[in-house]
């Protein structure tokens, strides 16, 4: 089954406080938590994701990223909300996914891609989904020492003797 979830960006930035707080510093740095927030949601649930960030006052066309396989970050261009991308995306892209999510704020916007194919889901919700998703990927991985990852888990074997010598282990 194919999934999509399309993440109207300044929306769910605008929602959460500690993005919000991010975004008064940089707006890069604010941007790219959003990205690695939803790069970790995306990767661990199969899914594919596009996170749509306004840019239309800039004067080139709309730009788009490849984060890694599973994502990509579009910039809109000049005179295009991320609004008015979303919706015309979705138009061109639902016939190849089983179900699209879409993040919005915008009520307008979530009634025009309404289907049965496409979801639309509050950015507060997408946050709570995502802070839930990070627990348990942190209660999973962290919680027990013996869950601990360490870069010798990475090394061959007579790499890791090298160094355990090394340190007089």
């Amino acid at each position: 089954m194919r999934k999509l979830i399309v993440v109207d960006g300044y929306n769910v930035i605008y929602k959460s406080s500690s993005l919000r707080k991010i975004l008064k510093k940089s707006p890069y740095q604010a941007q790219m938590e959003l990205v690695n927030l939803v790069l970790n949601y995306c990767s661990s649930r199969m899914m594919e994701a596009y996170v749509v960030f306004d840019a239309y006052h800039r004067p080139c066309s709309d730009t788009e990223e490849t984060i890694s396989s599973k994502l990509k970050v579009i910039f809109t261009g000049k005179g295009k909300t991320a609004d008015s991308y979303i919706e015309e995306f979705i138009f061109q892209k639902k016939s190849f996914y089983d179900y699209i999510y879409v993040v919005t704020s915008d009520y307008s916007q979530g009634m025009t891609v309404m289907d049965k194919k496409v979801l639309p889901i509050s950015p507060k919700n997408f946050l709570e989904e995502l802070n839930s998703h990070h627990e348990v990927l942190r209660e999973r991985y962290l919680s027990s020492p013996e869950s601990r990852v360490s870069l010798s888990d990475y090394l061959e074997r007579e790499t890791r003797k090298k160094l355990e010598n090394l340190r007089g282990k």
